[in-house]
Formats: C-alpha cells, structure tokens, sequence
C-alpha cells in the first residue's frame, strides 16, 4: 500500500513511542500503532489536535487528569451506530496518551489476554474480545492496518529499524579507490556481509557506506544527516573515533552498496575500499531498492539466501538458515546477524518479521536452500547456509516449548521490577527476551495447575518431568526435523495450507519444518500439515 510522507512520519513518531512501551508494559507495539492510527485518524481527529488524545479512552470516575469533550459512535446492538457525547482523557503529549493507554491494559484483569500476546492477530482479537471498543469489525480493522503498513516492524525488539530521513548518500564526496568488476555471485555477497560481522567492528551511521570512523570522516559523519546531528548519535560517532582497529560506519541500504560498490575494509581510503555509485549499482534508498528488485513477494517461503529483505523505511538480506544480516541501530547498533521471523525465531537471536523480499539486480544468484535448512535455523539451531551460528546468550528454552514453572510470581514485562503471585505446574513458552531480567513469557497449560500468566525469571522454569511424581528431568519431546508424530487428517501441497488432499491417520516422520506457518509440519514426504494437530511422540 502506497504510504504518503506525512503517514510515515505518523508511523515513526507513535511507533517509536510504542516500541519503547512494550519493552515495560508488555503491549504489543503494532497493536498501539494501529489503534492510534484509526482512533485519531492519523492523528487529525479533534481529540488528537486538541487533547493529545491518540485512542479516545473515554474519562471515567476514577479519572483525576484533563478532560475533553467530543462526540463518538458507539454500536450497541452490533449493526447500528448511534453518536452520543462523551467526556474523554486529555493529555499534555502523545508519550502520556500512549502511557496511560498501556496503563488502562496492565490494570485491568479483563485485558490480561492481550498483556505479553506477541501474535498481533491475537492481539487484536484480544482486546475487541475483551470490550475495548463496541465496534463489531475493530479487531479486523487493526489487523488490516498492521498488515497494510508493516507495522510489526516495531515490535522485534523496541524500536522500529528505521531513523527517520532517507539514507541515500548522494552528495558524498565520490572516490576513486575502487574499481567495478562485474555482477557479484550472492554466495561471495553473503561471504562479504559475513566477513563484515565477523571481522569488523561497526556502527550504525545514516548516509555512511563503509568509511572509517577516522580523521575527517568524524565531522563529516556527525553533520551529514540531521539523524546523525542528534545528540545521542553525534556522541556515538564521537565515541567510536579513531580506534584502532577503527570502527566503520554503515546503514541499512548503504551496507548493501558499499559491499557492492567493492568495499574491502581498508581503512586508508576514505570509504574503506568502495568507490560510489560502481559497477552498475545507483545510489538508491532502501524503499527504492526493493522497488527494483525483482520476483518480489511476500511469501518466505520462496525466499533464497542472497535476497533483500524489506519493510517500510529499512532493509536487510537473507543469508540462508532462517536469518538475516542487516544494519540497525536497534538490538546492537551495527551490522548484526538476526532471525527472520517470517521464517522462524531462533532463541537466543533478535529478530524481526519483513514485509517483502526480492532479488537484487546487481546479484547472480547461485544460492538455493532446501525447506530443512531453513527449518532448522528457524527452530532454535545454527544454520547452515552462510550464516553465522552466533548462539551467544542463548536461552534453554525456545518459543512454543512446553515447560514445568516453579515459582510463585509472573511480571506484566520482561524487566518490571514487581509482579502478582501466580502458581507454579505447566506452561507454555510464548516468547523469550534475551538479556532480560525475566527472559521467558509464558502462558498456562489446560490442567498443568500453573496460573502463570507473563514474564519469570530463568530460575522458575526447568524442562518438564517425565518419570511419575515429576522427580525427572528429561524434555519432553518438541517439534524438530526428524521428530515422530501423530497425526489424523488431510495433507496440503504447501506450508501456507493451499491445495488440500487425501487424508491420512498414523505415526510420521517429519521432513521439514518451519514454525509458524499454518502447515509448517512436512511428513514422510507425504505432504503438509498443521503443527496444531500433530502430537511429538518422540
């Protein structure tokens, strides 16, 4: 869907205001975005001009701050709308708006499914669920925006990969240091990102396509883009000068063209070895990259290492096994191997899901990938193709686990200080927080005795017993390739559920696996089958 300027700017401020909320209250950050965008119609409702108000929350007795008056359309009876005047919070700024919107969903109990829920279509369903708004169609409304705008960019890990502004680096004085020398095959463009995390330190630099952070390259980068003006980022560039070994900077799209534009690491030319605007390849922000990629698509499942991956404002590429390596300055503020959600998460690793991918122009692609190597990356292992098998920090548990809680408390966000008392038994593994202070997010299994219901600490949650009296200590089996499963019902032609076939009822082995997809369970060669209706039998 074509974003206008004054959309996107919408989407950054609230988005970065929500992607810092999640990381305290748990609220998924494309479920605020969303409400905020249909609530205050982009932010051009009365209620948002004059209150501040972005979600309309409407002031109640308990209510002791500013109030506004505004008419509303309320549905009752689930087919007619009636407009009645109602007394609304006001607030002094959009960060209080969207405080105390996370406030309102922490504080009630009704809201608890909604606290913690990662999957946005869940969310969604969550809160329309749980009375937030009396329109019948709201649920469906707010995931039709996320989708349409990408907004589950903000929720990988606090902030979107975005920083606002283009990141095209025309206008940059353009050296002659390197020479063009063809296509690049996308196995030597993986090995070059690959060589760039590994043997190179980094930093995300707006506009900045590999130069060492040295010399005249300081204040050239601390001026060259107001992103790069900003206080914080100004005293990064600062802080990461003339090191030795130095620190080159880079960005999203501009990491993708420094490699193409033959950057060697050689920290005596001015951009490390690139020269600008070579071999073939324009000097293009991330937007229009994807634009001129070709088979562009938003199933992953088509994906081959090589790839640009994208969503709105950022970009990436696919190296194989379920991952990505891209530019940020959110998770470690550099060049940095990360999951590809659409794929699979893999514990231990940031991730985030993109909206499309496609081949680049200026790549041979000699690359392939079978369904299991990305299967296994996307199932908590190292991949295999190009990748880093970077596990540092990696948790024992993963999401979807089925797990044994021995504590006593559960806290509404990963680093909260406090939390409600909560019962210890069996849960379920809904999303793991790396570095956190309660890593791990779980949810109650049906007669497992737990009431766990959000985030614990490490300590509390153990592999689930299998010996009688639960003195034991092995795992119980998971979804893996290779797994023996149960199964009873029709066998599908892909991992999207498309192309339904024969039934079958018996015990399989399975093949492929990709988590998270409506059929991402591929049995004996047989077919495709939901995950939900297959029982681990070992």
């Amino acid at each position: 869907m074509a974003i206008t300027k004054e959309q996107k700017d919408f989407i950054e401020r609230v988005g970065n205001l929500a992607a810092a909320d999640m990381q305290k209250s748990g609220v998924l950050a494309s479920l605020t975005i969303a409400q905020a965008i249909l609530e205050s119609g982009w932010g051009k409702s009365g209620l948002t001009v004059k209150a501040n108000a972005l979600f309309g929350i409407k002031a109640g007795a308990s209510w002791k701050g500013k109030v506004y008056s505004a008419q509303t359309q309320e549905c009752y009876d689930g087919a007619t709308f009636t407009t009645v005047t109602a007394l609304f919070r006001a607030y002094d700024s959009w960060a209080d708006s969207v405080a105390d919107h996370s406030a309102l969903l922490t504080g009630a109990t009704r809201y608890k499914a909604v606290i913690g829920e990662r999957d946005y279509k869940a969310a969604c369903r969550a809160i329309k669920a749980a009375g937030y708004a009396t329109d019948p169609n709201y649920a469906d409304k707010l995931i039709q925006i996320i989708e349409s705008y990408g907004l589950t960019a903000y929720d990988g890990a606090g902030q979107a990969g975005t920083s606002g502004g283009s990141n095209i680096t025309t206008g940059a004085q353009s050296p002659v240091d390197a020479k063009g020398a063809g296509k690049m095959k996308a196995s030597e463009f993986i090995k070059k990102l690959q060589n760039i995390v590994d043997n190179y330190k980094t930093l995300y630099v707006m506009g900045c396509f590999g130069a060492p952070l040295t010399g005249a390259n300081v204040s050239r980068y601390c001026t060259n883009h107001s992103y790069n003006k900003q206080t914080a980022r100004t005293a990064m560039i600062k802080a990461a000068a003339n090191q030795n070994p130095p620190v080159f900077g880079f960005d999203c799209v501009c990491l993708i063209k420094g490699v193409l534009w033959g950057w060697s690491g050689d920290a005596s030319k001015t951009y490390g070895g690139a020269g600008y605007a070579v071999n073939g390849v324009t000097d293009i922000g991330a937007d229009s990259m994807i634009q001129v990629c070709k088979d562009v698509s938003t199933d992953f499942g088509k994906i081959v290492p090589g790839e640009a991956v994208w969503l709105s404002g950022h970009i990436g590429v696919y190296i194989g096994g379920g991952k990505v390596i891209e530019c940020t300055p959110v998770f470690k503020n550099c060049v940095q191997v990360t999951a590809c959600l659409n794929i699979g998460a893999i514990s231990g690793m940031n991730g985030r899901r993109w909206t499309k991918h496609g081949k680049l122009p200026y790549i041979t692609y000699d690359t392939a990938e079978t369904p299991q190597q990305g299967a296994q990356s996307g199932a908590g292992q190292a991949g295999t193709s190009g990748g880093s098998s970077d596990t540092s920090g990696a948790l024992a548990f993963a999401v979807g686990d089925v797990v044994r809680f021995t504590g006593s408390k559960h806290y509404t966000s990963a680093n909260a200080a406090s939390g409600p008392a909560c019962k210890p038994g069996t849960a379920k593994v809904t999303a793991v927080s790396k570095g956190a202070k309660h890593p791990y997010h779980l949810i109650k299994q049906s007669g497992g005795g737990s009431t766990v219901y959000g985030w614990v600490d490490a300590a509390d949650v153990q592999a689930v017993s299998t010996t009688p009296g639960g003195s034991g200590t092995t795992t119980a089996p998971k979804m893996r390739v290779g797994a023996r499963v149960k199964y009873s019902g029709p066998l599908y032609r892909d991992s999207n559920g498309n192309g339904q076939g024969k039934t079958v009822n018996g015990t399989y082995t399975v093949k492929y696996y990709y988590p998270g997809r409506k059929c991402g369970v591929h049995i004996d060669g047989l077919g495709w089958v939901p995950e939900s209706a297959c029982s681990v039998v070992g």
